[in-house]
């Protein structure tokens, strides 16, 4: 049987969009390797390099693998030796810090994904900033000279306060409507409209220009999902190797993606099992009784060996245990060719919904009698395997309950806030009018709304992560856009919306819904105060990040108790080891900063300025903390901020639209003609694709297919797909080398730099066959640590 080591298990690398990268860090390992006069297949001496569970940790090696993977280049100044790379991850340790005033282009070395964000910091900060340069210093101004409080002569004038929160709103300029501010907020309106279409095309250039830098395996393949489950290898490789658009194909290789819940349900047995194996050991080492509830060393061996031997017969007759998910990935030697079978299927996924349902659609190409999703393929790492055998109607199904339980959510967090207005009206009813303790306790109780709501999101955002994983997605790139859709517009209906009819519909002795703005403990004190907070909690989190500063804790408990540490070396490695950022919260975070900012805009212009504020605080805190405290996050492409900017920017046009015309109506009782022209011009950008119709006018450049052939380029791929599938790596792996060994022959001593990229090519990889199980991943974040094989 094929022998699975703890240790081995641990030489993995961080997988990046850049081949040359990777196999710089391939190579400089093999050479530490060879320094140290290591065999890679022998498991003896790998574990005298590095073990997992070793106790106490080596500290060296904890600060080593602390720099590995900081957020920073690689020194290519480095001479390699076991003293600079990290044995844990295989990066190495000699960085060369990121300059904080850098520019956002340096980011790029860990991906565009990263870059394009900060790219999204700074073109939020221009769209705020546009509004406030364009329609603010009016409108401050105007509503600043209003008169409303001093003018009112009825029974309500006592709820009406020229304080801090009605003197710069609206409602204080309420005489007659002012066509100036009409004038300046469609001004706004086309400059941000023209500014995200420049911001467009920006993002489809570089995604443009990603996809031409670099040659890899998703180029030259496709993604195919709804085939028959009892199709067979030969059936699906005959149906694809037919002519498309008139073209004949070269096929190349087929991924076949199984349901493999049971395998990944074992390993994690495996994997539970060794972590009780570890703590024995260290229980008997210190000359202590095992507890009764834990088996015992003997008996754990055997049962880890048991279930490895199962993980290999799995492995060895996968065809015949697995079930075969419906989801195949093809490639092709041309990536024409893969563009071309693309083209071929026309059907979206929801025409697939409604075939699973029993509706027919007869007008597209079919496999046998089932309509085929076909379209490029996702990257390899970023597909989640294990995910695959759900359907597209259990998608949509999952989609809709998970939906559904955010809803749920709301409704909740509606409740403790009509609680929170229930109880403000009831104090209301019981101080004296204009007493300057009623203003303390109704502006006591507007900081407790808005820090409610701010504990409201915060436990939003935690559900809806929980719900995403329900969801099942099939890429990694899917799961993160779910959250960022779910938590954005969920934290803005919460924060705004419900604010919004908390204030207008619900509070009691309310006259007009004017009154319900700018009386006393209204909407605009409440809207005020949510505006402030925003431009404060957002940066103070992230500095006073709690789980960074217990991992400062334990790291400083590692250092003082030495040689009686208990952590293992994977522990400290994690204590060690800064935070990893998450993007999708970050946009969702973003987003709904955007949306309840233009929405409000009309009404307190002053707050869109603390907003600006807050997005320039954001953005030097986040850089600063990525520079100097973050880990390297998994590289990512530019298709989430793409899907951010298409679900996003025009929501965002449409509320301010919606915002100027509302607010407009409630205190004027009228709407100007531009106003009217501006919500249809936006509502018009929301429902007409006009970024397609803009593509078409202005020159992108064009997107040109991979001149080279799969049989030239395979080669230089770090990543596949059937070396990421978790069922077919090794037989891959192996494969893989075979055909290295005997197409290209290393160079004994590289003298140029020709011959030593080409010694790089043919060197990252390790010759023996042992089988390889992952371990838990250091990032708990990562929904699928327990599906990728990272060697």
């Amino acid at each position: 049987m094929k022998m699975r080591s703890s240790a081995f298990k641990q030489f993995r690398f961080n997988h990046t969009n850049n081949n040359e990268q990777e196999f710089d860090i391939f190579y400089m390992l093999n050479q530490v390797l060879q320094v140290i006069g290591v065999q890679q297949n022998e498991e003896q001496q790998m574990e005298a390099i590095y073990d997992d569970f070793q106790r106490p940790p080596k500290i060296k090696i904890a600060m080593m693998h602390a720099a590995a993977t900081k957020f920073a280049k690689t020194d290519p100044n480095i001479d390699l030796d076991k003293t600079n790379v990290c044995p844990c991850c295989g990066l190495p340790a000699v960085i060369e810090e990121i300059p904080l005033c850098s520019s956002r282009n340096e980011f790029s070395f860990n991906g565009s994904g990263i870059a394009l964000y900060f790219d999204f910091l700074v073109f939020s900060g221009v769209i705020v900033f546009a509004y406030i340069a364009i329609s603010c210093g009016y409108d401050i101004y105007a509503n600043y000279h209003g008169k409303r409080c001093s003018q009112i002569q009825s029974s309500i004038a006592d709820k009406c306060k020229t304080d801090f929160f009605n003197q710069f709103s609206l409602t204080n300029d309420y005489e007659h409507l002012d066509e100036t501010r009409s004038i300046l907020n469609f001004i706004s309106q086309v400059v941000i409209l023209f500014l995200t279409l420049f911001y467009r095309r920006h993002i489809s250039k570089i995604a443009m220009e990603l996809d031409d830098a670099a040659i890899l395996a998703s180029d030259f393949s496709i993604i195919v999902e709804n085939i028959p489950r009892d199709a067979k290898e030969p059936e699906i490789q005959e149906y694809f190797s037919q002519p498309f658009q008139n073209e004949t194909v070269e096929f190349r290789k087929l991924c076949i993606a199984y349901e493999i819940q049971p395998y990944l349900k074992l390993n994690t047995q495996k994997q539970l099992k060794e972590t009780v194996l570890t703590k024995v050991l260290e229980l008997e080492a210190e000359g202590k009784q095992i507890p009764k509830s834990i088996p015992p060393r003997v008996q754990l061996v055997e049962e880890i060996e048991k279930i490895s031997k199962e993980l290999d017969y799995m492995e060895d007759h996968r065809a015949t245990i697995f079930d075969f998910s419906g989801i195949c990935i093809i490639t092709y030697n041309y990536e024409k060719q893969a563009d071309n079978v693309c083209k071929t299927f026309k059907s979206t996924r929801f025409q697939i919904l409604l075939d699973q349902l029993g509706f027919e659609q007869n007008e597209f190409k079919k496999f046998r009698n089932n309509n085929l999703f076909v379209r490029k393929a996702p990257e390899p790492g970023d597909i989640i395997w294990g995910n695959l055998g759900i359907t597209i109607k259990e998608q949509y199904k999952r989609t809709l309950i998970t939906n559904a339980m955010t809803l749920f959510l709301l409704a909740i967090g509606f409740g403790l806030l009509v609680a929170l207005s229930y109880a403000q009206n009831i104090i209301n009813k019981h101080i004296s009018k204009g007493s300057t303790a009623e203003a303390a306790i109704i502006t006591l109780l507007g900081f407790a709304s808005s820090i409610l709501i701010s504990i409201i999101n915060v436990v939003l955002a935690k559900m809806i992560i929980k719900f995403a994983e329900l969801e099942q997605q099939a890429t990694r790139t899917d799961y993160n856009v779910s959250v960022a859709y779910k938590m954005g517009v969920a934290q803005f209906l919460n924060t705004a919306i419900l604010t919004l009819i908390i204030n207008l519909f619900i509070q009691e002795d309310i006259v007009t819904l004017d009154q319900a703005i700018w009386q006393t403990g209204g909407l605009n004190s409440d809207v005020m105060l949510i505006f402030i907070t925003n431009s404060i909690m957002p940066w103070l989190t992230l500095l006073l990040d709690i789980n960074y500063f217990y991992k400062l804790y334990v790291r400083r408990k590692i250092i003082m108790q030495g040689e009686n540490c208990k952590y293992t070396q994977n522990e400290a490695n994690q204590a060690f080891e800064g935070p990893t950022i998450d993007l999708s919260q970050k946009y969702a975070k973003l987003c709904k900063t955007l949306l309840f900012t233009f929405l409000y805009a009309a009404l307190l212009p002053l707050g869109v300025c603390f907003t600006f504020i807050s997005i320039v605080c954001i953005y030097w805190t986040e850089k600063y903390l990525l520079i100097r405290r973050d880990s390297k996050p998994a590289p990512t492409g530019s298709a989430m901020a793409e899907a951010m900017i298409d679900f996003y920017i025009e929501l965002i046009l449409l509320l301010f639209s919606l915002g100027c015309t509302f607010w407009e109506w409630v205190n004027y009782d009228k709407v100007h003609i531009l106003t009217w022209l501006q919500l249809g011009l936006s509502t018009l950008h929301y429902f007409i694709p006009i970024q397609k119709i803009c593509g078409c006018i202005v020159d992108l450049g064009i997107d040109n297919a991979t001149v080279e052939s799969y049989d030239e380029k395979f080669l230089t791929f770090y990543d596949d797909y059937d070396r990421r599938n978790p069922v077919t790596l090794d037989a891959a792996k192996e494969k893989w080398i075979k055909i290295q060994q005997e197409t290209v022959q290393p160079t004994p001593q590289p003298k140029t730099a020709t011959q030593l990229k080409q010694y790089h090519q043919i060197q990252h990889i390790t010759t023996g066959s042992t089988k390889i199980h992952p371990l838990n991943s250091r990032n708990s974040r990562e929904i699928d640590d327990l599906q990728q094989l990272q060697v």
